[in-house]
Parts: structure tokens; sequence; C-alpha cells
């Protein structure tokens, strides 16, 4: 069964579902979104509620985190409700990997204790971010004590934002985890485990920041190359990971490390779906999959064969974000045509309303230049505001 749910569906995701004829859950979303009436079979709450009951590991995907409220509410006591809490929950997630990384330093605090914390004892730097959260709300890096207090002011008000847009189950400012910098590259992973538990990698991104500071989801890049040199390593670490809450059946986006020696160190799972805002449809241009089908069909990649005939390039999605501190009110429009023209090759632009939403758009595109991602990351969307 597939979810749709808010903030966003995209054409692609729908057209798959109407194609494969998939059950999709009776919600409001679905009653409010622009689809065809008829064009696939919705499933009313408490019929797939007894079905999905009756399931052990129930196959079960979304397009967005506020899916998660509908089966912790009617599958309490499923298999899936106890993973989305074992991935969700980022303090729970820590505490389930302290074997795995013994000397990992972790620190759970409310929202209160932040703004009045003495920080002697916090080994800095370090990132602070919501123990429950999505996107880039609330998590920064803080390398002193000097930048303890500005930051906590700065999260207070984007969490603020973020509860107007999420549910709790998605964004929570109530918990908050503290926890060590990680050095190293910062890489995305979309994945399943099928029927047996095993780990199925349909892609691995690469997630550059302009400078030390930026937490921004600016742009995702994924080639030939990261998938050949991590595929491996990557697959073990999920299998590690599965085999700790024997997890089943389960859609996953999970975010990672890999310092300079090569470790592989987990930053956070996000339960029940791929890389957010559907842009893990870029898998079609990159690799020519479909990742939905992949996921219910329970296949797998023929990596061997998409690989050696892959180009050299580079595909990417990238993020035009709304900054925090913007006026949604004031908002006029958005100079997409000047913002595109610093990109060389756009595959799709997918417009996003930024009165409702915290983006102007989301590019599909290709490169072969360093360059071009180094201009990409240090664009201001701000400048393109009306």
């Amino acid at each position: 069964m597939i979810i749709i749910e808010k903030p966003y569906a995209s054409e692609f995701l729908i057209d798959t579902v109407v194609q494969n004829d998939w059950w999709v859950l009776e919600n409001d979303a679905i009653k409010e979104a622009d689809i065809e009436e008829g064009a696939f079979e919705m499933v009313p709450s408490e019929l797939a509620k007894k079905y999905y009951l009756t399931q052990e590991y129930p196959l079960i995907y979304s397009n967005s985190e506020n899916a998660i409220t509908w089966v912790l509410q009617n599958l309490p006591e499923s298999n899936l409700s106890q993973y989305i809490k074992f991935c969700k929950d980022k303090v729970v997630f820590r505490e389930s990997l302290s074997e795995m990384y013994p000397d990992f330093y972790f620190k759970s605090v409310n929202l209160d204790e932040l703004k009045t914390m003495i920080t002697d004892d916090i080994k800095f730097p370090v990132v602070l971010k919501p123990a429950v959260g999505f996107l880039s709300f609330g998590v920064h890096t803080i390398n002193d004590a000097k930048e303890w207090k500005g930051t906590v002011d700065k999260v207070e008000k984007e969490m603020k934002l973020a509860s107007s847009l999420y549910p709790n189950h998605v964004v929570d400012s109530a918990k908050f985890i503290i926890e060590e910098m990680i050095e190293g590259e910062e890489y995305a992973v979309d994945a399943y485990y099928d029927r047996n538990g095993e780990p199925v990698i349909l892609n691995i991104f690469q997630h550059p920041f302009y400078n030390s500071s930026d937490v921004s989801d600016r742009i995702y890049l994924m080639s030939t190359g990261i998938m050949i040199k991590y595929m491996a390593k990557i697959g073990l670490l999920l299998r590690e990971i599965g085999q700790l809450k024997n997890i089943k059946n389960f859609p996953m986006h999970i975010e990672l490390r890999i310092t300079k020696d090569e470790k592989i160190i987990p930053i956070e799972i996000n339960p029940m779906r791929f890389a957010g805002w559907c842009t893990t449809d870029v898998a079609k241009y990159a690799w020519g999959i479909n990742v939905y089908e992949c996921f219910f069909n329970q296949t797998r990649p023929d990596w061997n064969t998409i690989l050696a005939k892959a180009g050299k390039g580079v595909f990417y999605f990238s993020m035009a974000e709304v900054p925090a501190d913007t006026d949604r009110t004031k908002i006029r429009g958005f100079e997409y045509e000047r913002y595109l023209a610093n990109f060389s090759n756009v595959l799709e632009v997918r417009r996003i309303n930024p009165k409702e939403n915290p983006l102007f758009a989301i590019i599909f595109g290709s490169t072969t230049s360093k360059d071009e991602v180094v201009k990409i990351l240090s664009l201001h969307t701000k400048d393109y505001i009306v």
C-alpha cells in the first residue's frame, strides 16, 4: 500500500501507482490533491488497518513522513511501528547503535535545558538537532561555547516555523540531541530491507557542503564512481543495522558520514520513505530505474549492467530553499529563469509553492564540472526572491 501525504507527491510517483494498480490509503491529502478521480483504487482506513494487522511485516511506502502518524495510531504493535520508533527518535537510534559505536559522544536534552545549560562538559565541536526532525530545521554545528547562546536562539525560531509545517511525529521541538561532530564526507542512501531482511541499495548520494557551518540540503550528487566505491561497504553496514531489529519489508533513507580512515558512521535513518520530497525520482535519470517498483516488486537493480553502461558525469538533485528568516507573506514570486541560469544541464524543474512550503523548487540535472557544484552550493536564494 502507498500512503500519499503532504507536502508533495510527484507526477512520477502518481503515474507509477496508477500503472501498477497499487492500493492507496484514502485520506485527506488524497482528497485535496489534484489527482483525477478514479485514477487508482483507494482503500478506506479501517479496511487497510484490518488487512495490515494480519501482516507480520506489512509492505507500506509513503512519499512523506507525515504518514507516520497513521501507522503509529492504527498499527501501534506492528513491526513497522517498532522500526519507525527505532529510526525516528535520534536519541533512541544512538542508544541502539551504542555497541557498534561505543566511543560516540551524544547527550539528550530538552529545549528549556538548552537555554540554561552549562557548556563546560560539552565536547565541542558538536551538532545540535531535534531528536525528531526533518530537512535541516533546528540543525546546527556549534564549534565552541561562544556560539552556544546565539545558536540556541536560532534553533528556537526555526522550530516554531517547523512546527507550523509538520506534525509532531515528523518534527518535534520537545527533545534535542547534542552529538559529536563527525569529521568526514556526508552521504545518503536510498535502500530497503526485503522480505528476508536483506538490504537492497537503490542509490547513494554524496552530500557536499559549502563550508563547515553549512547544514543545508542544497545539492546531492550521484555517480558511477560513488556507487562502485561504497556500495559493498554500505551494504555490510545496513545488514548489521538490520539485524539489530530484525528489519524486513522496510524502505528508508539513511544519512551517514565517511571519515578519512573510511569508517562509516550513521547520522540518522528516515523511515518508510526514500529521499524526501520525491527527490528519489532522480534515479530514473541517473540509473534508469524506478525505485518504487523496486521496493514493491522486491527486485534488485542489476548494478553490474547499469554501472557498466553509465557515463562518467554526475547527476544531482538540488533544492532551492526558502531562507528561514523570510517573511512568507511578503513573497510575490521567485526569479526562476535567472536562478536556473546557474545550472548547465537541467533535466527537470519542479516548482514548489513557497507560501506553504520551505522550498521554491526542486531541480534535477547533470554536470561534469566541480566548479558548477561549488557555484550551486554558494547560491543565495534570497537574491532571487521578488
